[in-house]
């Protein structure tokens, strides 16, 4: 009789969850403009959900606190949990609808979404402290703002005063409590958060040299800010991502794989899914910042979102392939 397979690492996500309505339409539209959509796409979405499932596909064994409504979008969101084998034991079922969200993408693969966040909003650092279980027994918490900050709150600051690694993700951009920088352990942004964080602008695709030495400027007031924080990870799109360490002064630059954008709702979230695998895996940052990059690639060449969420086998291949570019160290 063969062997089973270990179990993956467990994982906490502070999750969220929309029913997604995506239009393709030919270019983002305009203030007061009406564009006529070349196609529609619904389905299960938001951040903490995809990153819920991406982690779970890539082997890892999630735990997630995700709120809905008692409603039939809340219905979706407990059949698909229970499809991708996620636990549903602290799904909270709350008054109200569920979060719902709308997306629009241009032919150039850009996008522009907006988020009704629901039931999202109405977890409370209580239901975060009644986790305290999953929380403890992960091995990395990952946490993002489509859903209760006070939730998210409550569970890094038990997870980082475990020892246990936190990973956020601050998008919709906001700034961050004081509670919230001293129990971060790792930050995830694009580019556009980053200028907001950093308050410094990130150049142009073309100029990575510039772009790591306009971050590395700002990295002093960074750590100083964040004190628990060890890694600043920014996504940069068409230019791929880079990465920095407290404990380093050089840049880890990898690269973007070359594809064809077709749709890059939830790159992002595959990118962190992919990195904190890595991670998982003991991987240093050069090698996580590939891993990431691989996982948000592959989101972006295809349509829609859950389908398209790499598993542990398709992530590998890429990866043995050749095609994701070698990290540069930069200075």
């Amino acid at each position: 009789m063969a062997a089973s397979a270990m179990p993956g690492p467990r994982v906490f996500v502070l999750g969220n969850f929309v029913q997604a309505c995506c239009w393709s339409v030919p270019r983002l539209p305009q203030p007061g403009e009406t564009l006529v959509a070349t196609g529609l796409h619904i389905e299960p979405g938001g951040k903490g959900l995809n990153v819920a499932v991406c982690l779970q596909r890539l082997g890892a064994q999630v735990e997630t606190l995700i709120g809905c409504g008692s409603d039939a979008a809340g219905d979706t969101l407990l059949e698909l949990l229970r499809r991708e084998g996620i636990s549903t034991v602290h799904v909270q079922r709350l008054a109200g609808a569920s979060g719902w969200g709308s997306g629009w993408i241009g032919a150039d693969g850009r996008n522009a979404i907006a988020v009704y966040p629901g039931a999202n909003l109405l977890l409370t650092a209580g239901h975060a402290a009644a986790a305290r279980d999953a929380i403890s027994a992960a091995q990395l918490v990952y946490g993002q703002f489509e859903t209760s900050l006070e939730a998210v709150e409550t569970a890094f600051a038990y997870a980082h005063g475990l020892g246990i690694p936190t990973v956020l993700n601050p998008s919709p951009w906001q700034e961050a409590s004081a509670a919230l920088r001293s129990s971060t352990g790792t930050l995830v942004v694009n580019e556009v958060e980053a200028q907001s964080l950093l308050q410094c602008t990130v150049a142009l695709p073309a100029q990575a040299d510039a772009c790591a030495r306009a971050i590395a400027q700002a990295l002093p007031a960074l750590w100083a800010q964040w004190p628990a924080l060890q890694h600043l990870v920014v996504t940069l799109g068409a230019l791929g991502s880079m990465g920095f360490a407290r404990s380093q002064t050089l840049a880890c630059y990898a690269p973007a794989m070359a594809i064809t954008a077709v749709d890059t709702v939830g790159a992002g979230d595959a990118f962190a899914s992919a990195y904190c695998s890595a991670v998982l895996a003991g991987h240093s940052l050069a090698e996580a910042l590939r891993w990431g990059n691989a996982g948000g690639a592959q989101v972006a060449s295809r349509a829609g979102v859950l389908d398209a969420l790499p598993d542990a086998t398709g992530l590998a291949q890429q990866l043995a392939s050749g095609a994701v570019p070698a990290v540069q160290m930069l200075g």
